[in-house]
């Protein structure tokens, strides 16, 4: 038996287009930093892992190679070929593999996957380039796994059977010494009888001449015979070596003179200095010269020193590559996916999409029809006419674009058209496994750019439909369509286990997915791909600085008792003035998302006075400054006092308008600065108002400096009260007042409350919470509660009569206690965060989620929120989390919210899946017939070399060539089958279809 040793794995380089997916990587991760798109980083980890997954099946394809077995003639001549049994244990039975049969680095046999039979066995033709004596052979295997990226090799030094390579025989002749053999009567006797003789040939005796009459001959022919006693048999051709091995050329010339002597019928003798070796024919011949010549040598490159080397990344070659149509046509599926996706984001109609599609499936079509092989080349007509329609295509998008300001123009301009059209152009260029890799590649990138503009709740749902075409694609490249594979495809058959082992292998991924996202902070920004971007045709504000609504005339206060529908989602808080009586009646609709790594409120105006019933806004108009780009200044209270030492870091929110909204610039606290299409004015209130509307489809970024602020780090600061007390600077007072002022028609009662639950010596922050505490005990929260009546306080009506009430009402009872107790507090608007999307990374911000809450002015901070009724954490206390356990907690929650759904989802695909396999295996079987089914199971047993059904018997041979029962089986089969195809005299019968069924099932 072989011995085998077994050497390490090691990396053998990469298909061909291979680094294309390695460049789509690197550019998604310039789109994840120009975005900060959660759904990018999903699309980069999952390549990511996808990547280190093709690694890991190349490493266990090759690691599964264990043994090899070669058996060939003991004696062969150089440079001819030779019959070889070859195998290999283990061999892989997915992907591309490239088997090598090596002497020393001297490549002698090349076999691809497809020469093998089930069982890793197949017939070699071996040519030996040097002669000698071969006892070893190193077996390469070259292998990718299942998606064909990465090869990983490993070799295996099989001992085998020595092979005598003989050399080639050519002269000069050596020299020679001929004499007479001393046996020659001896061996005359023994030999056949000579030409001529009747009775035979007595022995020659001693003292006899060296030529005789042949009497009884002579008598019966009446002719003299006369026989030579030392014929050329009997004459010895010696042939002197001066040692026991020899060099080639010497060996060559040995062979030569041997063959000649053995021609003329001498005995040749090899004469060395230790002994004589007799060759008796050409076969001893040719193995004493391989033996004498030895070990047969193997040319062995030098390699030059380390620092000589050239540093390249090998690329290797497929077996076959001719595309697959299923991989195709996936590709196919996965590039119109990645447009759709990138249309919906850009907001373009079903008509362009229609155009897309038709454009892929002509590539398809091009694809399947021209590229059947490595030369494959389209007819000069269609060459032409996508050349013609390339230009038109890219004359459209010029015209269509203006002037560029700058990368971000750019990229929201031309660059996706230029995207789209390359991936639709080069859909029809693909013509082999390297060209669709490329354009699996540019699709990546269009869905990783698609992903970042994305941001509605389907972005998930695209991204998992994208992902299952793309993994059916690269998984069914590397399979070559031969006489095999072409059975297994008439047979219909599909393994469940391989099905159930892909599932779990995609599940494996995915959790290999979150695994890696689960270490990756959700992103902070920045999000610049789609900024920013206004409507041209928004209606402006009335007058510079002034409050719009949605419509462009001046934003109204509401004379209803509950909010306008004409006012954002029923929400009366976005006017001058906030009335306290006035019920909100908020819609459901979606108002915004927001793109930001943590929860914040969502701030859009701030109200300073009031009256005991409506609060204010400040009447100045503020300062106007243009886009894009616009630094906002710190207002009063924003900034930390420069002794503190607070730290601060930048937020990042980027707002996508979902619904037509006023002139109001939300943002979190104390913005800095903003992206934005447009001019602003930014006002001392701390507010930000634009020159237009936001009407549906504005998006624009706000990077706020946030103090990371902490309870512990408010409670530090003690008493405001005490501390602003202590202030002497005039003007710092006076700016102070109004937010200190109380209505006149406050109570008494609800200034004692306030005193009341104030501690002595308790911090402001202290405080707070107990205030909070009180109203969550004492309060309710109620959209219907009652308003007050005419003149009467709205804080004292809800802590004392109604103890039912509105934000509005909350957040003002809260302000004045405060205010009473002398702490600088003012009323703002906007939005709390909503719910966060975990798959696309923004927040859903709706109509219902308007609110009105409390800010309170910490000297060493700046202005913080309050609210007793959302729950909003600071700035220092906020974790962003990971995109992973987003990742996680979305799968969680979607199961959880929709069971019923996904139960009927799985319970369709399973009917679906059943249907197609039952539908396809009755239309095989009709179009096949049950004996075709039969022949289409027998060839898919059998190596594609086996091209006929006796053949495809012999294969079950085992290597002694012995009669077994498999092979009794295969023969059975093979005769039944050839009758049923070939003979014009068969009858189908019902028991012989049993019995032939039987026979193959027990080759299984």
């Amino acid at each position: 038996m072989d011995s085998t040793t077994t050497g390490p794995l090691r990396p053998a380089g990469i298909s061909v287009g291979t680094l294309a997916f390695a460049g789509a990587w690197f550019v998604g991760t310039a789109i994840a930093r120009l975005t900060g798109a959660a759904a990018v980083l999903l699309v980069l980890a999952a390549g990511l892992v996808a990547l280190g997954a093709a690694v890991l099946s190349s490493l266990l394809s090759t690691r599964s190679v264990t043994s090899a077995q070669f058996r060939g003639a003991g004696i062969v001549d150089v440079d001819t070929p030779v019959h070889a049994d070859f195998s290999v244990g283990g061999l892989p039975t997915n992907g591309d593999v490239v088997v090598r049969i090596l002497h020393g680095e001297t490549e002698l046999v090349r076999c691809n996957r497809s020469d093998f039979d089930n069982t890793g066995h197949t017939d070699v033709w071996v040519v030996f380039p040097a002669p000698g004596i071969v006892n070893e052979l190193t077996i390469e295997v070259v292998a990718t796994g299942a998606p064909g990226l990465f090869w990983t090799r490993r070799r295996l030094t099989v001992g085998i059977e020595p092979i005598a390579v003989a050399p080639a025989a050519h002269g000069p002749p050596l020299e020679i010494v001929t004499t007479s053999s001393p046996d020659a009567g001896v061996r005359f006797t023994a030999r056949k009888r000579k030409d001529g003789d009747v009775d035979g040939v007595r022995p020659w005796r001693e003292g006899e001449g060296d030529s005789s009459v042949h009497w009884s001959s002579s008598l019966r022919s009446q002719t003299l015979i006369v026989h030579d006693r030392a014929s050329s048999s009997e004459q010895r051709s010696t042939i002197a070596l001066p040692g026991e091995t020899i060099d080639e050329a010497t060996a060559s010339r040995l062979l030569c003179t041997a063959f000649e002597g053995i021609r003329l019928g001498h005995e040749v003798a090899i004469a060395t200095p230790t002994a004589t070796h007799f060759l008796n024919n050409t076969t001893a011949a040719r193995s004493f010269a391989a033996q004498a010549i030895g070990a047969a040598p193997s040319p062995q490159a030098t390699p030059p020193p380390w620092y000589r080397r050239t540093l390249r990344l090998r690329t290797q070659h497929e077996a076959s590559r001719a595309l697959h149509p299923v991989s195709r046509i996936a590709t196919a599926v996965s590039s119109l996916i990645a447009i759709a996706m990138l249309l919906g984001a850009l907001g373009s109609g079903p008509a362009t999409l229609g155009l897309i599609a038709v454009g892929l499936m002509l590539g398809v079509a091009s694809s399947l029809k021209f590229g059947t092989g490595s030369d494959s080349v389209k007819p000069w007509p269609l060459r032409i006419g996508i050349g013609a329609a390339t230009f038109a295509a890219l004359a459209y998008v010029a015209s269509t674009v203006g002037g560029i300001a700058g990368l971000l123009a750019a990229l929201r301009g031309p660059l996706p058209d230029l995207l789209m059209l390359l991936l639709i152009v080069h859909g029809l260029e693909v013509l082999d496994q390297r060209a669709q890799r490329i354009h699996q590649a540019i699709a990546g990138v269009l869905v990783a750019y698609a992903a970042g503009l994305r941001v509605d709740g389907n972005v998930g749902w695209w991204l998992g439909a994208w992902a299952i075409a793309i993994v059916i694609a690269v998984r069914t490249s590397t399979r070559v369509v031969t006489p095999s594979t072409a059975a297994k495809r008439r047979s219909g058959r599909i393994s469940n286990r391989r099905l159930a082992n892909g599932v779990g292998l995609v599940g494996a991924a995915a959790i290999a997915t979150i695994a890696v996202l689960s270490v990756v902070p959700v992103p902070d920004g920045p999000a610049r791909l789609g900024l920013p971007a206004l409507s041209n045709d928004a209606p402006s504000a009335s007058s510079p600085g002034a409050l719009a609504g949605p419509d462009g005339n001046p934003a109204a206060a509401s004379t209803d008792r509950r909010g306008s529908l004409s006012q954002v989602g029923g929400y009366p808080g976005f006017s001058n003035t906030l009335d306290t009586s006035v019920r909100g009646d908020l819609g459901n609709e979606l108002v915004m998302r927001v793109r930001a790594s943590e929860p914040a409120f969502w701030r859009g105006q701030t109200f300073t006075e009031f009256d005991g019933r409506t609060w204010s806004v400040a009447p100045q108009e503020g300062t106007r400054r243009a886009g894009p780009r616009i630094d906002v200044p710190a207002t009063l209270g924003d900034l930390p006092r420069p002794t503190s030492r607070v730290e601060t870091e930048d937020f990042i929110q980027t707002y996508y308008v979902e619904s037509d909204l006023p002139n109001v610039v939300f943002a979190a606290s104390r913005p800095d600065v903003l992206t934005f299409d447009g001019s602003v004015w930014t006002r001392p209130d701390g507010s930000i108002r634009s020159n237009m509307t936001l009407n549906k489809g504005s998006v624009y970024t706000v990077v706020s400096k946030r103090v990371q602020v902490t309870p512990d780090l408010l409670q530090r600061q003690g008493d405001i009260a005490a501390t602003f007390a202590e202030v002497n600077d005039p003007e710092l007072q006076e700016r102070l007042a109004p937010y200190l002022a109380l209505p006149k028609s406050t109570t008494p009662r609800t200034l004692d409350l306030a005193a009341t639950l104030r501690q002595p010596g308790d911090s402001t922050y202290l405080t707070i919470l107990r205030y909070q505490q009180w109203l969550s005990e004492n309060t309710e929260y109620d959209l219907n509660a009652p308003v007050p009546a005419p003149g009467a306080d709205a804080v004292d009506n809800f802590l004392f009569e109604s103890q039912l009430g509105f934000c509005e009402q909350i957040a003002s009872s809260l302000a004045v206690m405060l205010r009473s107790q002398g702490v600088p507090t003012r009323i703002a608007t906007g939005y709390i965060p909503g719910a966060r999307n975990r798959v696309s990374g923004v927040f859903e911000v709706k109509a219902s989620d308007a609110h009105a809450w409390v800010e309170v002015w910490f000297p060493e901070t700046g202005w913080e929120s309050f609210d007793p009724t959302a729950v909003v954490p600071f700035a220092g206390e906020a974790n962003p989390g990971t995109v992973g356990g987003d990742l996680i907690g979305a799968a969680i929650s979607g199961v959880a919210s929709r069971p019923v759904e996904i139960g009927i989802l799985v319970a369709l695909t399973l009917l679906a899946v059943g249907t197609v396999r039952s539908v396809a295996n009755l239309v095989r079987r009709r179009r096949r017939g049950r004996w075709g089914v039969l022949q289409d199971r027998f060839s898919e047993m059998t190596p594609p070399s086996a091209t006929t059904n006796p053949l495809r018997a012999a294969s079950f041979n085992d290597a002694t060539q012995a009669t077994t029962p498999a092979n009794d089986a295969a023969n059975d089969v093979a005769r039944l089958l050839d009758r049923a195809a070939f003979d014009p005299e068969w009858v189908d019968d019902d028991e012989m279809y049993r019995h032939a069924r039987e026979r193959i099932d027990s080759l299984l």
